[in-house]
């Protein structure tokens, strides 16, 4: 059977402000949003390469997951852990440990609105 979809196109992440999420993200990240839908209340932040990050803004009244609860999160590939990790410390970021796997350096952080991002370096062979 041929495969359905070619690749995942965007991840979405569900914020309580939009444009200060947008402001976060360019500001810790460097990321750069690249489209906004003021109708939609989201906004695009392409990556270098795969699937591009959106943030869109909850309805009115709809409640925020628990971080602890949240399920899926994005990872974003990093040629250095421990230095993104600094960085991120500096800009004033949650970070949790650097934490060593089986061929992976990663750790996990929180943006302001509380959901889980994890970085991820892989080593070489």
């Amino acid at each position: 059977m041929t495969a359905l979809f070619d690749r995942i196109d965007t991840f979405i992440l569900p914020v309580d402000d939009y444009p200060a999420a947008v402001a976060w993200y360019a500001a810790k990240l460097g990321l750069q949003a690249t489209y906004v839908d003021a109708g939609q209340c989201l906004a695009v932040l392409p990556l270098a390469e795969g699937a591009s990050l959106t943030l869109w803004q909850r309805k009115a009244g709809a409640s925020a997951v628990d971080p602890r609860a949240q399920a899926a999160f994005p990872i974003f590939a990093t040629s250095d852990a421990a230095a993104a990790l600094t960085t991120l410390q500096r800009r004033g970021v949650r970070v949790g440990e650097l934490e060593r796997g089986d061929g992976v350096v990663y750790f996990r952080f929180h943006d302001a609105d509380g959901n889980c991002l994890e970085a991820c370096q892989t080593l070489a062979c």
